[in-house]
């Protein structure tokens, strides 16, 4: 007996298929170990693939996944090709299970793609709550073809310029923060490296020891398994170690009505996952995008990558 289908009371749907896609222990047996688990999805991994190229996101709620290792062990189960990428900000804390963003948890993540503005990014990511947060520290997905969608009934002149002429992007990084992502302090071998890794196009250093790196032109909108999707972020943001400017690749701004039709669909259909402890949440990261809700500590949401 496989999973049993469940839902969760966030839970939307999109062209007639639910978003995520909640799967939870079989109804008969008590098969809800971690063991179970990765059972099932050993013998289910083909089924999984699948709801996940259709629904864009999986939850499987309500097993006993209690460690770093454990999560470890479903993660292998899926046999997906391990994905790594060493200028992430990140520690290994079991085989190939990290620590998620460092980004203080009052501090809002916003959405975005996993490692969109490098060149080759990962296709899959596992989220795993070892500690929900006592309040807030919700992680939010959202399908970015129904941002585009809707973009286009809203303001479809911005998405044909955005197709057509492209972004400009700065991403501004404080000294300490890219000389962490890029792991030397040598500015000659930070730009080769970040030539090499990321999609920029060249590399400035300023006089207060920061970076910019200049993307575009760009076409945010990207095509994958047929679906057009809003993959590289047109709303600028700022936090501590970094920001970013954001531009039509003319330089001329993007208008104010685009950046307000992308935050209002973004609030009217993101979907808030309120963690439980030994929550395993699937992501299609080439149609669904990521953020972290503020929240009090304790809480420990781990990932892992996969190609």
């Amino acid at each position: 007996m496989g999973f049993t289908e469940g839902h969760v009371e966030e839970e939307r749907e999109f062209h007639g298929r639910v978003f995520p896609k909640t799967l939870l222990p079989p109804s008969e047996g008590g098969r809800n170990s971690c063991g179970e688990l990765v059972e099932l999805v050993a013998e289910e991994r083909v089924r999984l693939s699948e709801l996940l190229g259709e629904h864009g996101a999986v939850l499987l709620r309500g097993f006993a996944v209690g460690s770093a290792e454990e999560f470890s062990s479903v993660v292998e189960a899926f046999g997906w090709d391990e994905y790594v990428f060493d200028g992430a900000n990140r520690t290994e804390v079991a085989e190939r299970v990290y620590t998620a963003s460092a980004a203080p948890l009052h501090v809002v993540i916003p959405f975005h793609h996993e490692m969109a503005m490098i060149k080759e990014f990962p296709r899959k990511i596992f989220f795993y709550c070892l500690q929900p947060a006592p309040e807030g520290g919700q992680t939010s997905i959202i399908r970015s073809d129904v941002i585009v969608e809707k973009l286009q009934e809203k303001v479809p002149q911005v998405v044909e310029k955005l197709e057509r002429c492209g972004l400009k992007t700065i991403l501004r990084a404080r000294r300490e923060s890219w000389q962490r992502m890029l792991k030397t302090d040598d500015r000659a071998e930070a730009e080769k490296r970040a030539l090499e890794t990321l999609a920029c196009n060249s590399v400035q250093f300023n006089s207060d020891g920061g970076a910019d790196f200049i993307y575009g032109p760009i076409n945010p909108i990207k095509e994958f398994n047929g679906n057009k999707v809003l993959f590289n972020i047109i709303l600028g943001y700022e936090n501590v170690e970094r920001s970013t400017y954001i531009t039509f690749a003319d330089g001329s701004p993007l208008p104010s009505d685009a950046t307000d039709a992308v935050s209002k669909i973004i609030d009217e259909n993101n979907v808030d996952i309120n963690w439980q402890k030994g929550d395993v949440l699937l992501v299609d990261n080439l149609g669904v995008q990521h953020a972290r809700r503020p929240g009090k500590p304790p809480r420990t949401v781990l990932v892992s990558l996969s190609r």
